[in-house]
């Protein structure tokens, strides 16, 4: 699903959820049903320090190399015996590198993309080995449809991490590139606390707070609250980016057989469109009459009435209950429900820029609800046979969205691009609505994983799984899709620290809708071979890995050349790649990230057979260094440097290249006492780049210089 399509009256809506009810009693009843009173073994220790066994895959790590992940295989799993590409962001690089959005952590992730789409305020738009990644929050599915749901706030997070390659084996729809997994903050067993204050360019105003810790003295119920306040403008005109969130949890510890964990989120984000979808003549193109280059600031829609406007409510239920060192048994658990208000103007495609810099454009309301809940229940055993040891895992997961939504669209009169004047907009009034048909998508999955260790040298993972989708429009079809994906790979610990790997794994991932001409959309269908080999420095200081990989997806969407207000689907696409990342510890006070990505990419079977892919560079890299020093014999200063290469990529047929641009990044830090500041500065050279132009006409601005100041206090 390619979310950057403009918004279309014919489409459908986004899934929407039914079943709160339902929810809220399994995750009442969870603890109940399932906690029996036998003593056992300990579950995993909720502080963590880096490089100690007390790393969890969900908890927090102190530096930039996480060890351990769940993300690839639903179970507590070391990195470096994971047989497949797996990237962890942590909370201290994030906060280091300055990032406001999760796709600004992302970009410094080999074979990642983290602003396919330029600077956008909608959403988190990001491409990993080519393809949109569907994103989940603590493992469970977070995105559902089109611009539905608030984007999460770095904050909030005490990780990410991306999953590259097909993972329907375990998460069901999915396309062929990969998953992002954001790992929300839990409530840690020691009391502490950050106050953040932001203040950077576009006015950006922000506090934050995170306070956690026991709320009893044997420490059986442990808290944790985020909130987030944000009044900022934008690097377009007349576009804010507003916030409030608040993010409050409970953990239940009564012995150490049962945790369960409770998290709300209440978000609301008042904001507009920055993505003004401006035309290829007057950016990377002449611009008729000697107009020059498009301003990166020009606002195309009409004050007062351009809005992205979000508020979402979340309840999350993670239940963990072992009774033995062989059993365990998971269920995580969501209900939320969102309201989004999405008004904005555009061109009319495709977009014609006048030798006196009019152009023409159009409206675009849509009033999307929706509402979902999502399941998985998982039991894992833990098996031991001489010099055989497995961790065997059984899953069956459940997802129900239900999506309504009104919409609006029509001529909205001409703007001078470069001088504007405002006024000449008639918003739509009641009888201009439509309303779609509620849509409602239910996904059935079921599921089996077996790690196998031999010898603790041979690490064998196999897993399959069955889904079933049901996508019904009200007074319409039912669309039914089915299918089985399977995973195999092979690890050998060759000693050194180093790990060649090989593994197949597939994707599955139903397609909602029809086409213009009335066709049904069939489901994305992928296969993906790797071949690589990871190195764990000795202390496990960091990690390197090398992967090369050869995927292929069937009934990939892509714009429609003749009618770009239109989607068609490419018979076969291919994408063939190297990626290298490199995250090291070089000493106590030097980190080190270096990523390099070669990404082949072409169309097999299709529209445009034979093209490359559109949006995908075939070459990127990054190196990120931060050194921590003192001056004049005083301690706590660090340093940060950053260059991240993007080069060239094409726009669907081959007729256009965007250019690949070069940034560069840098930080200045002091730590004293319990205060830490800082300044990032990002794209130090204020470069004018566009990140991608499609063939339907429309490119995207990049991200202009950033500085942002933040002084956090700690108690």
């Amino acid at each position: 699903m390619n979310t950057f399509d403009l918004p279309l009256p014919a489409r459908q809506a986004a899934p929407y959820a039914r079943g709160c009810l339902t929810a809220l009693i399994l995750a009442a009843l969870a603890p109940g049903l399932a906690h029996a009173q036998q003593t056992t073994p300990t579950l995993p220790a909720v502080t963590v320090t880096e490089g100690t066994p007390g790393e969890i895959a969900t908890g927090p790590v102190q530096g930039y190399v996480a060890r351990r992940s769940a993300t690839a295989t639903k179970t507590d799993t070391a990195l470096a015996d994971t047989p497949q590409s797996v990237s962890v962001i942590t909370a201290e690089r994030m906060r280091d590198q300055g990032a406001q959005t999760v796709q600004d952590a992302l970009r410094y992730t080999a074979g990642m993309r983290g602003e396919t789409y330029g600077l956008d305020s909608r959403g988190d738009w990001s491409t990993v080995r080519g393809s949109d990644p569907v994103v989940f929050l603590d493992g469970m599915q977070q995105t559902f449809g089109y611009y539905a749901s608030a984007r999460p706030d770095p904050f909030s997070l005490e990780r990410i991490e991306v999953l590259k390659g097909p993972a329907s084996v375990l998460y069901g729809q999915g396309t062929v590139g990969g998953i992002v997994n954001l790992v929300s903050k839990r409530p840690q067993e020691e009391q502490q606390g950050e106050l953040q204050l932001q203040y950077g360019s576009f006015d950006r105003k922000q506090l934050a707070v995170d306070v956690t810790g026991p709320l009893n003295e044997d420490r059986t119920l442990l808290y944790r609250v985020v909130a987030i306040g944000r009044d900022s403008d934008t690097q377009v005109k007349k576009v804010e980016d507003d916030r409030y969130v608040l993010a409050p949890s409970l953990t239940w510890r009564p012995d150490s057989t049962l945790e369960w964990t409770v998290l709300a989120n209440v978000q609301k984000d008042e904001t507009g469109s920055t993505t003004q979808f401006l035309p290829h003549a007057g950016t990377v193109l002449p611009a008729p009459g000697g107009l020059g280059r498009i301003p990166v600031d020009v606002f195309m829609s009409e004050p007062g009435f351009d809005e992205y406007n979000t508020e979402q409510k979340s309840l999350t239920s993670l239940f963990t209950y072992r009774p033995n060192d062989t059993w365990t048994f998971r269920q995580n658990l969501r209900y939320s429900e969102s309201e989004v208000s999405y008004q904005t103007i555009y061109p009319a495609f495709p977009p014609a820029l006048q030798p006196n810099g009019d152009i023409d454009r159009v409206y675009w309301v849509a009033k999307p609800e929706l509402k979902y809940w999502t399941v998985d229940n998982q039991l894992q055993a833990n098996l031991q046979h001489g010099r055989l040891r497995q961790t065997v895992l059984a899953g069956l997961d459940y997802q129900y969205a239900l999506t309504k939504r009104r919409w609006a669209y029509g001529a909205a009169g001409t703007l001078n691009l470069y001088n504007p004047v405002y006024g000449n907009f008639t918003p739509p009034g009641a009888g201009d609505f439509y309303d779609d048909p509620d849509n409602t998508v239910r996904q059935t999955g079921v599921y089996v994983q077996d790690q196998l260790t031999w010898d603790e040298r041979w690490i064998a993972v196999i897993g399959l799984r069955h889904d079933r989708a049901v996508n019904e429009t009200e007074g319409g079809d039912t669309q039914k899709d089915s299918a089985v994906t399977k995973r195999l790979a092979l690890m050998y610990k060759a000693g050194g620290g180093f790990s060649p790997y090989v593994s197949y794994t597939e994707s599955f991932k139903p397609e909602i809708g029809l086409d213009g001409y009335g066709k049904a959309f069939k489901p994305l269908r992928g296969k993906q071979y790797e071949l690589g080999v990871k190195y764990e420095p000795a202390g496990g200081a960091g990690l390197v890995s090398a992967a090369v990989y050869d995927l292929r997806e069937q009934n990939r969407k892509s714009p429609d050349p003749i009618n770009p207000l239109n989607q068609l689907q490419s018979g076969e696409t291919r994408v063939r790649g190297l990626e290298l990342e490199a995250q090291l510890r070089i000493t106590r006070d030097w980190d080190l990230i270096g990523t390099y990505s070669y990404t082949d990419s072409e169309v097999l079977e299709g529209t445009n057979e034979g093209k490359r892919l559109p949006s995908v560079p075939e070459q990127m890299a990054s190196l990120w260094s931060q050194h921590r020093f003192s001056v004049a014999g005083v301690s706590g200063f660090r340093a940060g440097f950053g260059i991240r290469y993007i080069g060239d990529s094409r726009d669907g047929t081959d007729s256009l290249t965007t250019p690949g641009y070069t940034l560069y990044d840098a930080m200045l830090g002091y730590d004293v006492g319990r205060w830490s500041l800082a300044l990032n500065v990002n794209n130090i050279g204020d470069k004018t780049y566009y990140t991608t132009c499609l063939s339907r006409g429309d490119c995207f601005v990049g991200t202009r210089r950033t500085v942002l100041a933040t002084a956090s206090y700690r108690f």
